[in-house]
């Protein structure tokens, strides 16, 4: 058998009270790795410390309301990029238009998981 774990329900809504927070884990252990070579190609843009900014927000003494507003602001962020100059990695010969359309999807699961957030 393997470990218990007690899920503590919020009783306004019957969602657990650390879904946001375990959702934003879990996108960022999937797809943090992608993230960061996204914003490797734009100067003063450390793909690392954007998803340090995030993790703090869901650290010990944070609350979901704080964790909605780091994903808002990291989606901002995302979409402020559009149209920057990048530093051209080999990979992305003329692929200008891919780095934008990531730019968008990553900027789009953020602002899903904080609605996911507004919504516990």
């Amino acid at each position: 058998m393997g470990q218990k774990q007690t899920i503590f329900v919020n009783p306004t809504n019957g969602t657990p009270s650390f879904a946001a927070e375990s959702l934003t884990k879990s996108f960022l252990s999937r797809h943090g790795a992608g993230l960061d070579d996204l914003l490797r190609r734009f100067n003063g843009v450390s793909g690392p410390e954007f998803r340090a900014a995030i993790e703090r927000a869901y650290g010990p003494g944070q609350t979901t309301p704080e964790l909605a507003i780091a994903l808002d602001e990291a989606a901002d962020t995302l979409l402020s990029l559009l149209g920057e100059p990048v530093i051209a990695l080999e990979v992305d010969n003329g692929r200008r238009l891919e780095v934008d359309a990531g730019l968008r999807w990553y900027a789009a699961r953020m602002t899903d998981l904080a609605k996911a957030a507004r919504s516990m």
